[in-house]
């Protein structure tokens, strides 16, 4: 399923089967679902486990997102390129081979204690789509980066429903993929907080849930709702968004 929620007071409903939710603060969840709750201080996976070429270019992608060079420019494309081929070669990020470039990202990221210990120990934690996966990332504990990058890496890794409540954050152009695969739940402050064409694909879902919007939200989201400017309907859905 997919659902927009647009607003600095909402809360996300959850869906009833599995999937992956994650943010700074996790939900309670009902014991009788088995949550099971994946702590970077402790636990570990491996994203380029079973790695397929589509899966590798959303990995380099979302890479060269964390560090913006620029827009897609030449260097920027045979970036990503060295980059999509150096991951199809690798089994493990720490044996990730390529130009001064790749390597260099690389080792940024392997410079987190953290995303070293999480990206490069033996896997001990499978995410199965049909179960509730719970992804802590405290970004005062770990620092934007290392949520970041977890967050990003463990998106692309997940095969299920995916809900993220600071989609703000974590949302990248890649992830429009998500919601034409129709499992995507996510949650921004303001609608600004996304890029241009991610915000468009967000706004084309069925179902959008307003509560605390900004004014300039509460207008577009009763256009993409098609309620015409000065109608009672158009005010009363606007009022009841900003409310």
């Amino acid at each position: 399923m997919n659902k927009l929620y647009v607003g600095f007071t909402k809360e996300i409903e959850l869906p009833k089967g599995g999937f992956l939710f994650i943010n700074d603060e996790v939900p309670e969840i009902p014991s009788w679902r088995r949550p099971r709750l994946f702590d970077p201080h402790k636990h570990s996976f491996n994203p380029l486990k079973d790695l397929d070429y589509k899966k590798a270019r959303e990995i380099a992608d979302v890479l060269y997102t964390i560090s913006p060079q620029g827009e897609n420019t030449l260097t920027v494309r045979n970036g990503k390129r060295a980059l999509l081929k150096a991951l199809l070669k690798a089994e493990r990020f720490d044996e990730v081979r390529g130009d001064e470039e790749v390597e260099g990202m690389i080792g940024d990221i392997l410079m987190s204690p953290v995303l070293k210990c999480v990206l490069c120990s033996p896997p001990n934690f499978t995410f199965n789509p049909n179960s509730v996966n719970l992804a802590r990332f405290d970004r005062a504990e770990l620092g934007e980066f290392d949520a970041l990058v977890l967050g990003l890496l463990l998106m692309s890794h997940f095969k299920g429903q995916v809900v993220v409540p600071d989609f703000g954050f974590y949302g990248r152009d890649v992830h429009a993929g998500l919601k034409r695969e129709n499992r995507l739940i996510a949650g921004v402050n303001t609608l600004e907080e996304l890029s241009p064409k991610l915000r468009q694909a967000v706004l084309l879902m069925r179902e959008k849930v307003a509560a605390g919007t900004t004014y300039e939200d509460a207008e577009t989201l009763a256009r993409y709702n098609r309620l015409a400017s000065g109608t009672v309907g158009y005010s009363d859905f606007v009022a009841a968004a900003i409310g």
